[in-house]
C-alpha cells in the first residue's frame, strides 16, 4: 500500500531511495531510514510498524531488520550462544522494533533479557558481561535526525564484534539468510526460561510485560552504583557540589532519568531540568526544522556536541529559566538520545569573551573536555603516588594530540587507532593479551608510543565525537569488563559524572574551566596552543538520493587530484599553509561498497583503493594537518583540522587563540575552492 500510495504520488526519487539498494549492515550494526516524510513517520507513530508507508530493502523495517537479524541468530547459535540482551532508546516504535527482533531470537533457542522502558545504550553494554550474556542489541539510531532508526549490535564482552567476526558475520550468515529463515515465538507464549525484564527496582506502571510474571532485575541500580567508583575525589566532589549550579538536556533521549539520579546524588545544589526536551519522544518535537543558506531543509540532529543543537538547548533554557539564570550556571550537560555521547555548555568569562566574540556561553568541544578530564585524572593519581607508566591511553587517530602529550609528561604509553570504539577497544585488547601493537596491524592501529611491558591498564578510552570511557586492566575472563574499568564502548552517562568532578576542583581553586584549560593544558611548554577543527559535508545530514555517492566520491576524487600533486612538488595550500606531505589510510572495510570490487582481496592490503580512514594533509608539521574522511555507510564526509603553536605566553595566548581559530577557518574556505565542497548547502 505504501508503494502504491507513492507512485501514485509520483515520488520517484523515495522510490528509488528505498529500492535502489539493500541495507548495509555496518561495522556497529545496521541504521537507516524508517520513513521518507514527516507524514509517514507520524503514520507508523500512529500505526505501528506495519504502517502502510513506503518500505523498501534500503529502509528500517521489520521485515528488513528480521531478515538481517535471522542471520545474526544463525551466526549466534553456530558460536553457542545461549542469551543476549535487547533494549532501545526512545526512538519512534523502538520497543516495537525491539519486541520484533526478541521473538525471533527466542524462536532460535536463545534467552532474551530485555529492557522495560528506553535505556541508554551504554546501560545496555554494562548489562551484557553483568548477566554473563553472549551478545546485545539496542534498536536505536543514536543522533541521527528523527527519520532514522536501526540497531547497535554488541558482543558478550560489551564491546563491538571484532573485524574478523563482523566479517564472518556478514559473508557466512547475513549474505546467506534469506526470509524463509525468519521465524518467531510471541512474547506472550515465552517462558521465564526464555524471556527476563531488566529495568529498575519495580515494574512500570502500564508497560506490557508479556509472560513475564516476576519484578525486572534491577540493572539501573548496578549501572548507577558502577559508576559512582570512578570519582577520584568524593570529598572535593560533594564539599563543592552544593554550590554548583547545573542544568541537564536529555535531548529527548534515554539518559533523562539517570543523568539527574546521579549528579543529585552528589547533592548538588541545583539542577535544572530543560524540560522542553526531557520527554521521551522520537519525533524530537522541541527541534524546528531549519533551512541551509541555500534553502535545504535541515533536520537537526539530536546531537549535544553539534552547536546547532546545543544552541537550541541553550534557547529553550532561556525560554523557561530567564537570561538571568543561564547567567548563573556553571555547566549545561546534554547526552544523545542512547546516552552514549555526553557535551557541555560552559560559561565564558570576561577573561575570555574577546575569543567567542562575547558570547556568554560555548559548546566545549569534546577535544578540550577530555583533554582536561585526563590532565585531572592524571594528575591526581600522580600526587597519590600512583605509578603512572602501568597505564596507556587509546583515542582515534582524529582525536587531539593533546592527550598523547599529556601522556608523554606523565609517563603513560598511548596508542591512536582507526575512527570508532569498536577500534579503540581492540587495540586495548590487544595489550590485555600482550599482542604487538604496531601500524603494520593495519586494520586497526595508526600508531603508538610509550608502550612497555609494565602497561597494563588502559587509563581512557575516548574519541574526537564525544564519546569516553575507561576500560581498565585485563578482564578475568571474556564475558567480564576489565579489571576497575567501564564499559568498553562510549558511555555519556558515565563522561557527564565524571566531567563534574573536574568542575568542581576548578571551583576549588578559583578557577572556570576554561581558565583551568588555559593554565594547564594550553600554557604548558609541553603541550602548547592546539586547537582542532571538524566540519562534516554537507553539514546537515548526507547528500540524498542516487547522486548522493557520486557527490561524495567526486569530493574524494579532488582531493586525490591535490595529494598527487603535492607529492610531485606542487603547491597545494590550505589557509595558507603549504602542504608538504601526505599519507593516505585504507582498512579495505568499504571497496565493495564503493565499487571497488576487482582485484580485491580483503587479506591483501595492496589491492584496496577506498581510503575510509581518511586521506591526511600535512600543513608543515606532523602536529599541522587536515584529514578529509569519508563514511563508509553513509553519502558524507568529515574534515578534521588541526594546528599547533608552541610559542605561547599568558600575555598573548587570547591574541595567538584567535589568529588560529581564523586560520582554521580559512583552512575551510580554501577546501570548498579546492575540493568544490558547499559549506552553505
Amino acid at each position: 500500500a505504501g508503494i502504491l500510495k507513492a507512485i501514485d504520488d509520483e515520488r520517484w526519487d523515495d522510490l528509488s531511495e528505498a529500492f535502489y539498494d539493500e541495507l548495509a549492515f555496518g561495522t556497529g550494526g545496521i541504521r537507516g531510514r524508517t520513513a521518507m516524510t514527516d507524514r509517514e513517520l507520524e503514520t507508523l507513530r500512529d500505526s505501528g510498524i506495519g504502517a502502510p508507508i513506503l518500505r523498501g530493502p534500503n529502509t528500517i523495517n521489520d521485515v528488513v531488520l528480521l531478515q538481517k537479524s535471522a542471520g545474526v541468530a544463525k551466526f549466534a547459535v553456530s558460536k553457542g550462544f545461549k542469551s543476549l540482551v535487547i533494549g532501545y532508546d526512545t526512538r519512534i516504535r523502538g520497543r516495537e522494533f525491539a519486541v520484533c527482533i526478541a521473538e525471533l531470537f527466542i524462536a532460535y533457542g536463545l534467552k532474551v533479557y530485555l529492557f522495560d522502558e528506553p535505556v541508554p545504550y551504554p546501560e545496555m553494554t554494562f548489562a551484557i558481561p553483568t548477566l554473563r550474556a553472549d551478545m546485545g542489541i539496542l534498536v536505536s539510531a543514536s543522533h541521527n535526525d528523527r527519520r532514522y532508526n536501526g540497531y547497535k549490535l554488541t558482543s558478550g564482552n560489551g564491546s563491538q564484534f571484532s573485524v574478523q567476526e563482523r566479517r564472518q558475520l556478514l559473508e557466512d550468515f547475513i549474505f546467506k539468510t534469506g526470509f524463509d529463515e525468519v521465524k518467531q515465538k510471541r512474547l506472550s507464549e515465552t517462558t521465564e526460561a526464555e524471556l527476563v525484564f531488566l529495568g529498575g527496582s519495580e515494574r512500570v506502571e502500564g508497560i506490557d510485560y508479556f509472560s513475564y510474571q516476576g519484578k525486572p532485575i534491577d540493572m539501573h541500580r548496578q549501572h548507577f552504583e558502577h559508576i559512582r567508583t570512578f570519582i577520584l575525589d568524593e570529598e572535593l566532589l560533594r564539599s563543592q557540589a552544593k554550590n554548583l549550579q547545573l542544568a541537564f538536556c536529555a535531548y529527548h533521549g534515554a539518559g533523562r532519568d539517570v543523568v539527574p539520579r546521579l549528579v543529585e546524588s552528589f547533592g548538588v545544589g541545583r539542577l535544572d531540568i530543560v524540560t522542553a526536551m526531557h520527554a521521551a519522544d522520537g519525533m524530537f518535537p522541541a527541534f524546528d526544522d531549519l533551512k541551509s543558506p541555500k534553502g535545504k531543509k535541515v533536520y537537526q540532529q539530536p546531537d549535544p556536541g553539534d552547536h546547532l543543537a546545543a544552541d537550541k538547548a541553550v534557547a529553550e533554557y532561556v525560554k523557561e529559566y530567564g537570561e538571568a539564570r543561564l547567567a548563573e550556571l556553571d555547566m549545561m550537560i546534554g547526552t544523545d538520545p542512547d546516552a552514549d555521547r555526553m557535551a557541555a555548555v560552559v560559561p565564558v568569562g570576561e577573561s575570555h569573551r574577546e575569543i567567542y566574540g562575547g558570547k556568554s556561553s560555548i559548546l566545549m568541544d569534546a577535544d578540550t573536555a577530555w583533554s582536561i578530564l585526563l590532565w585531572y585524572r592524571m594528575e591526581k593519581l600522580k600526587a597519590s603516588g600512583e605509578d603512572m607508566s602501568r597505564y596507556f591511553l587509546v583515542q582515534s587517530h582524529t582525536t587531539t594530540d593533546v592527550m598523547p602529550l599529556l601522556s608523554e609528561k606523565y609517563g603513560l604509553g598511548w596508542i591512536k587507532t582507526w575512527v570508532g570504539f569498536a577500534q579503540i577497544a581492540a587495540a586495548v585488547q590487544r595489550v590485555w593479551e600482550g599482542e604487538e601493537i604496531s601500524p603494520d596491524i593495519y586494520w586497526t592501529i595508526y600508531g603508538s608510543k610509550g608502550l612497555s611491558d609494565k602497561s597494563k591498564y588502559n587509563f581512557a578510552a575516548l574519541e574526537q565525537s564525544n564519546g569516553f570511557s575507561i576500560l581498565g586492566g585485563a578482564p578475568p575472563d571474556a564475558h567480564s569488563m576489565g579489571e576497575n574499568g567501564h564499559v568498553r564502548d562510549k558511555d555519556g552517562v558515565f563522561a557527564a559524572v565524571l566531567f563534574l568532578e573536574v568542575l568542581a576542583y576548578a571551583r576549588s581553586v578559583g578557577k572556570s574551566l576554561l581558565q583551568l584549560i588555559d593554565e594547564k593544558l594550553y600554557l604548558d611548554p609541553a603541550i602548547g596552543l592546539i586547537r582542532t577543527g571538524y566540519r562534516p559535508a554537507p553539514v546537515f545530514g548526507q547528500y540524498e538520493g542516487l547522486e548522493g555517492i557520486s557527490r561524495k566520491m567526486g569530493v574524494l576524487h579532488q582531493a586525490e587530484e591535490l595529494m598527487a600533486k603535492v607529492e610531485q612538488g606542487g603547491d597545494v595550500s590550505f589557509g595558507g599553509l603549504k602542504a608538504t606531505r601526505c599519507e593516505v589510510y585504507m582498512t579495505g572495510k568499504y571497496d565493495k561498497a564503493h565499487g571497488y570490487v576487482e582485484g580485491f582481496d580483503p587479506e591483501d592490503r595492496s589491492t584496496f583503493r577506498f581510503p575510509d580512514e581518511g586521506i591526511r594533509f600535512f600543513l608543515g608539521s606532523d602536529f599541522d594537518h587536515l584529514t578529509i574522511r569519508p563514511s563508509g555507510t553513509s553519502q558524507s564526509l568529515r574534515f578534521h583540522t588541526q594546528l599547533r603553536d608552541t610559542e605561547v605566553t599568558a600575555e598573548n595566548l587570547n591574541a595567538k587563540r584567535i589568529a588560529m581559530d581564523k586560520r582554521l577557518e580559512a583552512i575551510y574556505e580554501d577546501i570548498a575552492k579546492l575540493m568544490g565542497v558547499d559549506w552553505e548547502e
